[in-house]
């Protein structure tokens, strides 16, 4: 054996040539580029197997295809073809849902592929119009991506459940809420379709799959207000002044437009890392007078104002009631009335609140001056004399000095203050807090406090690329 072959090293394995004389990054973008040019050439042997049964599909969808006809907007067909998802306008996308409420069952039942419309193409990756839910983007049950193993309590609306989704190309995290397609109704997607604005959830897409209606939107990575309030109790007033003010943001653009929400309560104010929005909108209406005569009861009763229980007419100055409710709900831990009234001796509030509103006397003890003041106002019983949105925005209570509020991880990121944030290992220096707790538990808990949301918030605002989860089990 020569002195040179001594000297230059054997190598038993082509890999192992490759190791030695290509570093690590090298080698993944290889594989990488030979999983692409295997993933093209799949596509393409898919694409002739798909074209090839092209007139079938067609002939199987006839009806579904005959039914999307004449839906007028240029959404005539959601997919470009028998079914199919693609991405389209506002205008495509609520012709498309109001053809999917007013279509009969049978009908729909014949569809054997997932058809709808797209509004966000940087998020949602339509690939040759598909979407398939569990392939293009997965879906994960909520227990099991945000409570804790521990808590039981999962909220529950009418209809609907919202499970954590991500966009298998773009990685995407988002809220997704399925209704069954008999429950649906087009005014679940109209106003978050027609209504952009910061603090109200957007809506990125619907698409129908397996006799369910997929509602792609906006996820809060913080959770809903009443989540935090069931995990960490009472929140502080700087906290309280944060979430209402976005909400109020909120409100003024929707009151603007003589839009009234209708259900403005904790669980529809979901958290993100900057900014809280208001979800869901099944009951919103748009007023077409001055005022709005229902022809049945809208909202949670506990939050109800008290011309909306009397059903003789009421207008935007409702919603504003109902926020005033929801920061009594955040001072104390519980919903106004049920502390004073339990659910168990009083199974419906609408008397109660009709006869005794407002709830004044469930307005925290340690609540300040000025934010006693600005309750005062939100919840004038005569809602002639009532603050509207606009006006509560420039009150005191939630404008006050900076100097005056206490250094808080959330804010000072919500504010654009000091960057610099406590390591998210001091929330365990905490009191645990995250045991199974009842909405309508008589204490107070003002004791809780110590745990309290600014916690939570200040981990997201500090470290926002943590997602833990879409905004709540259930929207309403």
């Amino acid at each position: 054996m020569s002195k040179q072959d001594k000297m230059e090293p054997k190598y038993d394995h082509g890999l192992d040539l490759l190791l030695a004389h290509m570093n690590i990054e090298d080698i993944i973008s290889a594989a990488e580029t030979l999983y692409q040019l295997e993933e093209e050439e799949e596509e393409e042997e898919e694409e002739e197997e798909e074209h090839s049964l092209s007139q079938e599909r067609m002939d199987e969808n006839e009806e579904g295809g005959a039914l999307l006809e004449g839906s007028g907007g240029g959404a005539q067909d959601p997919g470009g073809g028998a079914g199919g998802v693609r991405y389209g306008t506002v205008t495509e996308l609520l012709s498309f849902v109001n053809l999917l409420s007013s279509t009969e069952m049978a009908t729909l039942q014949q569809l054997n592929q997932e058809m709808g419309v797209l509004l966000n193409q940087k998020f949602m990756a339509v690939k040759k119009g598909r979407y398939q839910v569990n392939t293009d983007v997965l879906l994960f049950p909520w227990k099991l991506t945000y409570k804790s193993p521990g808590c039981g309590l999962i909220p529950k609306g009418s209809f609907g459940k919202v499970h954590l989704a991500q966009d298998t190309s773009t990685r995407k995290r988002m809220a997704c809420k399925l209704i069954p397609v008999e429950n649906f109704k087009a005014a679940d997607v109209e106003f978050q379709a027609r209504f952009r604005h910061e603090n109200i959830a957007e809506l990125y897409g619907v698409v129908l799959w397996d006799q369910k209606v997929h509602l792609f939107m906006e996820a809060g990575e913080g959770g809903s207000v009443l989540e935090k309030l069931d995990s960490c109790g009472p929140m502080r007033e700087f906290e309280i002044i944060w979430v209402t003010k976005q909400v109020l943001r909120g409100l003024e653009y929707l009151h603007s437009h003589n839009v009234i929400h209708h259900d403005v309560k904790p669980s529809n104010m979901v958290l993100m890392s900057d900014k809280a929005v208001l979800v869901d909108f099944g009951l919103t209406v748009q007023m077409t007078d001055d005022v709005y005569h229902p022809r049945d009861l809208r909202g949670t009763e506990m939050y109800m104002s008290p011309e909306v229980v009397l059903c003789r007419g009421h207008d935007t100055k409702a919603d504003i009631y109902s926020l005033g409710t929801s920061i009594i709900h955040m001072q104390t831990g519980n919903p106004p009335w049920v502390t004073r009234y339990p659910r168990t001796a009083y199974p419906s509030y609408l008397y109660i609140i009709h006869k005794q509103a407002p709830p004044l006397e469930d307005i925290a003890d340690d609540c300040s001056p000025a934010m006693r003041s600005f309750l005062g106002r939100a919840l004038e019983r005569n809602p002639v004399l009532r603050s509207s949105a606009s006006e509560l925005l420039k009150d005191e209570a939630v404008n006050p000095p900076r100097e005056e509020q206490p250094r808080c991880w959330s804010l000072d990121s919500a504010l654009g203050g000091d960057a610099t944030h406590p390591p998210l290992r001091q929330h365990s220096q905490h009191q645990d807090t995250t045991q199974e707790s009842s909405l309508y538990s008589e204490d107070s808990a003002h004791g809780r406090r110590k745990g309290s949301l600014y916690i939570d918030l200040g981990a997201l605002s500090g470290y926002c690329k943590l997602v833990s989860g879409p905004p709540t089990s259930e929207y309403a």
